[in-house]
């Protein structure tokens, strides 16, 4: 085994060896904006499958190893999630709050940005940034799956992130790691070793330097990686220290229900500042799991701010989107009244929620999420929009029954009887299930068929 160098840090090698060699259980969280965990679990159960609560993280359900999520009707409907055990941790220690501006520095895939969104109920201020554009992409369908309008994505390096960014009241750094912790999904060995560590290392300082800089005063930073070394982990969080002056502190945590192991004090003839024994160690035998590392780090209150004011974001002046969505769907009156329209392509329009808060440098790639497209006529509802609006429209909708999913998930045309096209006309309509929303259609009431419109890639995608 290529983690050997490990031996004098582990309690008991042949039980976290097994571990490795067994494949992770499956991972669920119940989307809040949509539906609770209660209900999903329900759910579940109806198609046969066993969920299990997660003891330490309400609404994360347990299913096992190899349960297939990423074709059923309710993970493409995005009331849930699909994450590893261990990648809840750094979200749970960040604690963020209702109000607080929020940036996910190291954002893509985006699970932990999806986290932090939720918790704060889908409102205020995310930014999620990533250097690496391909990276942004399942970020953004997932985003968008889930319906979170509280979130914009920055494409920058995040060593150098800018001051025009403005303080925020908390920053996590899942930092790029060697993703030893990841053994039970896959197998990079030639990534490992302590000097491809050293290597990664000295990028995980400069991105943790740059969190402690954009951090408000008495603000928190959540440092976090996927692997074992100590040369990414408890040293990096030593050499930060050391050159921090006391502008920033290590505070204990403990999760309940949760065994974790405290940071590892010595390594190759090292010794480690003493707060590093606050760091939080998962071993995978320990709860099943992947590997982990984490650090809560808490800013001096009397520490210097960054000065640099937030953006607001731009109106939309056009009508299109409250006229036309109002009208075509026969939505309530306050549907939307939380929602701040703005134009971010010349196809169609994006909402994001109204006390969202983006930078005003980085300037973002995207806002919130794209609901209509106007660039057709009549305008079509995107599939986000139609899982946004999918519950409360009244007009234009069509509800599918278990036994026409295949052919609309399919991409098919089938037919559907009046009674499930509600105030239907000829043209683009939602389409939903059990009230929850699937997507878009075309349909046509004189063949009395619904034409699928399912994206040709199913929208957002399975990230451990």
């Amino acid at each position: 085994m290529p983690l050997q160098r490990y031996r004098p840090l582990i309690d008991d090698w042949d039980a976290f060896a097994a571990a490795l060699a067994r494949p992770l259980p499956r991972v669920l969280w119940a989307n809040p904006l949509r539906l609770d965990a209660a209900a999903l679990a329900g759910l579940l159960r109806e198609e046969g499958l066993a969920p299990q609560p997660v003891a330490w993280y309400p609404g994360a359900l347990r299913l096992p190893a190899g349960t297939p999520v990423g074709g059923r009707w309710w993970y493409f409907a995005g009331l849930t999630h699909a994450q590893e055990e261990a990648s809840l941790l750094p979200v749970r220690l960040l604690d963020p709050l209702p109000g607080e501006r929020i940036l996910d520095l190291c954002a893509a895939p985006g699970g932990k940005t999806a986290q932090i969104a939720m918790i704060l109920h889908g409102r205020g201020t995310v930014v999620a940034n990533d250097v690496i554009l391909g990276r942004m992409r399942p970020l953004r369908a997932n985003l968008e799956r889930l319906g979170l309008l509280n979130v914009s994505l920055t494409l920058r390096d995040g060593a150098g992130y800018p001051n025009a960014a403005g303080a925020f009241d908390r920053i996590l750094v899942d930092a790029p790691c060697s993703c030893e912790g990841t053994l039970r999904r896959h197998d990079p060995l030639e990534r490992y070793g302590a000097e491809v560590s050293s290597r990664y290392a000295r990028l995980q300082q400069a991105l943790l330097r740059r969190a402690i800089a954009l951090c408000r005063p008495g603000g928190r930073i959540v440092y976090s990686t996927c692997t074992f070394a100590p040369e990414e982990n408890e040293a990096v969080i030593d050499a930060v220290l050391r050159q921090s002056d006391g502008v920033v502190r290590v505070v204990p945590q403990a999760v309940a229900g949760l065994r974790t192991a405290p940071g590892v004090s010595r390594w190759n003839g090292q010794r480690f500042d003493p707060q590093v024994d606050h760091c939080l160690r998962l071993w995978p035998h320990h709860n099943d799991t992947g590997g982990f590392f984490a650090a809560v780090l808490e800013k001096a209150p009397d520490a210097e701010a960054p000065r640099a004011a937030p953006a607001h974001p731009p109106q939309l002046a056009a009508p299109e989107l409250e006229t036309w969505l109002r009208c075509h769907h026969d939505l309530p009156p306050d549907c939307m009244e939380d929602w701040l329209p703005c134009r971010h392509s010349s196809r169609g329009i994006h909402v994001v929620q109204r006390d969202h808060r983006p930078p005003a440098r980085p300037e973002p790639e995207v806002m919130g999420v794209e609901v209509l497209k106007t660039a057709t006529r009549p305008p079509k509802v995107t599939t986000a929009g139609a899982l946004l609006l999918a519950p409360q429209a009244q007009a234009n909708v069509v509800d599918l029954e278990t036994a026409q999913l295949p052919a609309y998930f399919g991409r098919g045309t089938f037919a559907v009887a009046a009674a499930q096209a509600h105030r239907c006309r000829r043209g683009f309509v939602i389409v939903r299930h059990r009230g929850f929303g699937l997507g878009s259609g075309w349909y046509d009431p004189g063949a009395a068929t619904l034409q699928s419109l399912f994206p040709k890639r199913a929208p957002g995608r399975v990230v451990p």
